[in-house]
């Protein structure tokens, strides 16, 4: 009589039960821009190509083109917005 306190002894579950999800994103760190351009990888990339990466003198924005962008989104796990970012760009993927 151990068993009667189990709802699902018997495989039953409720009609409103939230599903879980299945695959999980793989759990990393976010990086700011900052923490970004900061990486000895990322260093390397813009000093062989120096035109990817650009500060405005006035503003002090940080723009970035587009294989920069991309490489941010893929360390961030940004698949989405690699995507919607490429397609703006006017690359189909």
């Amino acid at each position: 009589m151990a068993n009667q306190d189990n709802a699902n002894i018997f495989s039953v579950e409720s009609a409103h039960k939230v599903p879980n999800a299945k695959h999980l994103r793989r759990q990393s760190k976010i990086y700011s821009p900052e923490e970004f351009l900061a990486l000895p990888m990322v260093q390397e990339f813009i000093k062989n190509n120096p035109k990817q990466y650009f500060v405005h003198e006035e503003t002090g924005e940080q723009l970035m083109a587009q294989e920069l962008a991309e490489l941010y989104c893929s360390v961030n796990n940004g698949k989405k917005l690699k995507k919607a970012l490429r397609r703006s760009f006017g690359d189909k993927a």
